[in-house]
């Protein structure tokens, strides 16, 4: 007889993606019938471009269904370098991945030794955590100096001063476009952060999976890469949120240093033996032709109904929504207030629940991204959902007591 547990630690400490659990719960209440308002999950919605549909669909027809390199087709990691404009690395720097997650999850694995801290930024994605600690690794979340102008995002004092903390951290990890909040960080702000981890010889992550929605005329600042930063710079990318319907193909890549890009296309070689052919040729079609910023440009317009439709709720302080397609509205207001049945609402997590259950909104609460008191709203959903869901929120906040 023993008392070890039958699962191991590191599968029980998280629960399932809060985003993918998103999706199910608005399926389920669909299917009872009930009117849903869902700004759940952060997935592109619309049709599949023929040329990528087309492409998947030919592979299996043309049976390019075996073993590949793991790391990745040749054609695909050139393909990658042109859409990133990297001309700077070269196919043996980048690895095709089953999505940016396991991007990001090879990464830790090859960086990171049981015991050693990763700082990520201030409101860091809800699979970050999880990732690092199924890593071995510590996870540190960089909190913005108090009275700091800029939200949430992270400065070079904020990164500078917990790498004086932990002094023997391996890497910072930041998203921009950042999911959840909808920021955006300049080039003077990646340059900074950038600037600090190459001074204490730490890599810098850059989750860019948003980088073509960019609103309001701007375009995404890609870091520096020169011989300086070279050493220590990662970026991450991937196929599921600069176009429609695409999320679940699952491909992704990373450009980073040789020795690193060898390293994790060792550990993929054992883990998955690198992503299937098929989805690889379709995510080929999907890069290699020029960009349509259709979806930027039907994204930017949800945004602005959704400004438009909850400017005038008063219990939400809605933050501008730079690029990505989410909203994150500031709910502290309503902290300390009663359903109509005299349930309290004390979290993010209480008044999303009761958004759910009264209203059929579908929300995040920021607590799932290390940010209690917020609401996380994905507006790539159709036009009703924004106007409907947006009144529901309004009447069930102002029926609060």
């Amino acid at each position: 007889m023993t008392d070890r547990p039958r699962i191991a630690g590191r599968a029980g400490r998280h629960p399932p993606s809060l985003t993918l659990e998103l999706k199910r719960i608005a399926a389920e209440l669909a299917a009872r019938g009930r009117p849903v308002w869902d700004f759940g999950l952060g997935e592109t919605k619309g049709d599949l471009a023929p040329h990528i549909r087309d492409a998947g669909s030919r592979a299996f027809l043309d049976e390019h269904t075996q073993y590949g390199n793991p790391a990745g087709l040749l054609e695909l990691r050139q393909a990658a370098l042109r859409w990133l404009d990297l001309g700077e690395y070269g196919t043996d720097d980048v690895v095709i991945t089953g999505g940016a997650k396991q991007g990001l999850f090879n990464v830790f694995l090859a960086l990171c030794s049981p015991g050693d801290t990763v700082l990520v930024d201030s409101a860091p994605w809800v699979s970050y955590l999880p990732m690092i600690d199924a890593a071995g690794a510590r996870a540190q979340v960089v909190q913005p100096a108090a009275g700091a102008r800029n939200h949430l995002k992270t400065s070079a004092a904020d990164l500078g001063r917990e790498f004086d903390a932990h002094p023997g951290a391996r890497l910072f990890l930041i998203n921009s476009p950042v999911n959840p909040t909808g920021q955006v960080y300049t080039a003077a702000e990646l340059e900074a952060l950038l600037a600090v981890c190459v001074e204490r010889r730490a890599f810098f992550v850059l989750d860019r999976l948003y980088w073509r929605l960019v609103f309001d005329g701007a375009e995404f600042p890609p870091p520096r890469v020169d011989a300086e930063t070279k050493p220590w710079l990662i970026q991450v990318d991937g196929l599921s949120k600069n176009f429609r319907r695409t999320g679940g193909i699952r491909i992704g890549w990373t450009i980073a240093p040789t020795d690193l890009t060898h390293a994790m296309v060792n550990l993929q070689s054992h883990y998955t033996s690198g992503p299937p052919i098929p989805t690889q040729l379709a995510a080929l079609a999907g890069i290699s032709k020029p960009y349509d910023p259709e979806l930027r440009n039907d994204l930017e317009r949800k945004r602005n109904l959704l400004r438009d439709a909850t400017c005038r709720i008063p219990q939400l302080s809605v933050w501008p929504t730079a690029g990505a397609f989410y909203s994150f509205w500031d709910v502290r207001s309503c902290f300390g207030k009663e359903t109509p049945n005299g349930t309290p609402i004390n979290s993010s997590s209480d008044l999303a629940r009761y958004l759910l259950d009264s209203a059929g909104v579908v929300t995040a609460p920021g607590s799932a991204f290390c940010q209690e008191g917020y609401l996380r709203i994905s507006f790539a959903t159709p036009d009703d959902h924004i106007t409907n869901g947006a009144r529901a929120v309004g009447e069930a906040l102002a029926a609060l007591r």
